[in-house]
């Protein structure tokens, strides 16, 4: 009989279904693309906005990281993101449950007051979760091949079970129009702090040696920065950029987006994105070894 032992380490459980989503989901067509992954890059000058989670973030561990963490912390977050959506329930679960556990562990306690402040602010996660939903959306918008109303209603819809396993509260948004809406009327509430402000001036004038990678770097800069409602561009010193030089990098923006496609469908992008889950996984779910079974 086949030998079906596992290996004396510990090993990753093998992929065990389709995950929360399912290839007839809009999210795994919309989040396999490189359009979103480039407009979700816009989440984060929207997230900046939110000025005590910006100073909560300051506190914990943002003001001891240089820009190798940063960018580090950057990747396994697109890592849990990727996995929320393509890995199977068992990985996605543990991604949620990892991701939970930080949040929770994400405290300080405030000097003046005495209390200890958590990350887990139920406006801060709505803001940080409906930010993210908008700006890859409006990605695959503008970069990518374009949504339906209906297919946007749709992905806004599924991604009700992200905002679950997170425990983003609720009421949870139906529409796109609607997280539309909240995003712009939540900009008027918002502000930036000298922190985020900072932290936006390093992301909008990134190291970049060479003048071609500079210019290319500013145009995708650019493109990314055109997704912003207007209101939130007036946060950010961004007055020397004109509109027509927006308009030009959301088009270069576009053909990156085309290029890194590569001619690939969006089956070829959806296997990627499952391949990339399976390869190297935010969080390993662990099989216990078993005994060999007797030789029949």
């Amino acid at each position: 009989m086949t030998d079906t032992r596992v290996p004396l380490r510990l090993s990753d459980a093998p992929r065990s279904d389709d995950g929360y989503y399912g290839p007839d989901s809009i999210s795994w067509r919309v989040f396999s693309d490189p359009a979103s992954g480039l407009g979700a890059k816009n989440a984060l000058f929207l997230q900046m906005l939110e000025p005590g989670m910006m100073t909560h973030f300051e506190r914990v561990s943002l003001t001891s990281e240089g820009a190798d963490e940063m960018a580090a912390r950057f990747d396994r977050t697109a890592a849990y993101l990727r996995d929320s959506v393509f890995a199977d329930t068992a990985h996605a679960d543990a991604a949620a449950k990892r991701v939970d556990h930080l949040h929770e562990m994400a405290t300080w306690t405030n000097p003046e007051t005495g209390e200890v402040e958590e990350a887990k602010q139920p406006e801060w996660m709505r803001w940080t979760w409906w930010t993210y939903i908008w700006s890859a959306v409006r990605g695959y918008q503008e970069f990518g091949p374009g949504l339906s109303t209906a297919d946007a209603d749709r992905l806004v819809v599924e991604s009700h079970i992200g905002a679950e396993k997170l425990h983003v509260p609720g009421p949870h948004l139906e529409t796109f129009a609607e997280v539309d809406q909240y995003v712009r009327e939540g900009l008027d509430t918002k502000a930036l702090t000298i922190f985020a402000a900072m932290a936006g001036h390093s992301l909008r004038h990134p190291d970049v040696k060479g003048p071609v990678a500079r210019w290319v770097t500013r145009q995708i800069l650019n493109g990314v920065l055109s997704l912003l409602p207007d209101q939130a561009k007036l946060f950010f010193a961004v007055e020397d950029r004109s509109a027509k030089e927006f308009a030009r990098g959301a088009r270069f923006t576009k053909l990156v987006a085309t290029l890194a496609r590569k001619n690939r469908t969006a089956e070829d992008l959806i296997a990627q994105a499952i391949g990339e889950s399976v390869a190297a996984p935010y969080q390993r779910v662990r099989v216990k070894k078993t005994k060999a079974s007797p030789a029949s």
